[in-house]
């Protein structure tokens, strides 16, 4: 039987971020784009609006970072048959201290000129960059003027509260993650020495893991 998985990117990222990921063959697998968000867009809003590229029926989302963020909240409105997590988060409690500094301080309030346009040093520290090919995609981004986007999803995470994880979730994480500390966390699967752009540097181990959980999501239909 044909299943669907749909996969979405993380924070600029775009469907080149999985090119080194394998799936079995029994899936088919679609490429969720981010939109455009409205000015003020709750995130429930929006993650109605990406649901709607989703076609009827338990289907099966993979999210990186903050992709994953929306893979939770889309399934919290539409049927899912599992939810995977690479790099991020799936609890309020597991966002790092600073994100409530940044939040309570307005830091996310400053000026493009500071807080974007200067963020190339701190960016690829965070993604544990490691291969000329990862360094080519986090360059593209970073050349990116358009804040709009940036904007909106940066106020989300920080005021992102959640408790509700769908029951048959995988979270697959990197011990070296800086974004999302391991320490913090409590994923089902932990990559050793996985940093947050480990699904590039680490396809080979996270598709162990893709195989055994796809698998077995199989045994269990119907």
């Amino acid at each position: 039987m044909t299943r669907h998985l749909y996969l979405i990117s993380g924070l600029g990222a775009d469907e080149r971020i999985f090119r080194n990921l394998k799936f079995p063959d029994n899936y088919q697998v679609h490429y969720l784009p981010w939109l455009a968000p409205i000015p003020n867009e709750p995130l429930r809003d929006y993650a109605s609006r990406m649901a709607a590229g989703i076609q009827e029926g338990p289907v099966t989302l993979l999210g990186v970072s903050f992709g994953g963020v929306m893979s939770l909240e889309i399934a919290k409105l539409i049927p899912v048959a599992q939810v995977i997590l690479l790099s991020s988060i799936k609890y309020t409690r597991e966002k790092p201290p600073y994100y409530k500094w940044v939040k309570i301080l307005g830091l996310h309030h400053l000026p493009d000129s500071i807080l974007y346009s200067r963020r190339t040093l701190i960016v690829k520290r965070f993604l544990n960059i490691e291969t000329e090919e990862e360094l080519e995609l986090v360059n593209e981004y970073l050349q990116k003027k358009d804040y709009g986007y940036l904007r909106w999803a940066v106020n989300t995470i920080l005021h992102w509260e959640n408790e509700e994880v769908p029951p048959n979730l995988v979270h697959i994480h990197g011990a070296k993650d800086f974004p999302f500390p391991i320490k913090l966390l409590t994923p089902t699967h932990i990559i050793p020495d996985g940093g947050h752009f480990m699904v590039l540097n680490r396809a080979e181990a996270i598709n162990k893991i893709l195989q055994q959980v796809l698998q077995d999501k199989d045994k269990e239909a119907p």
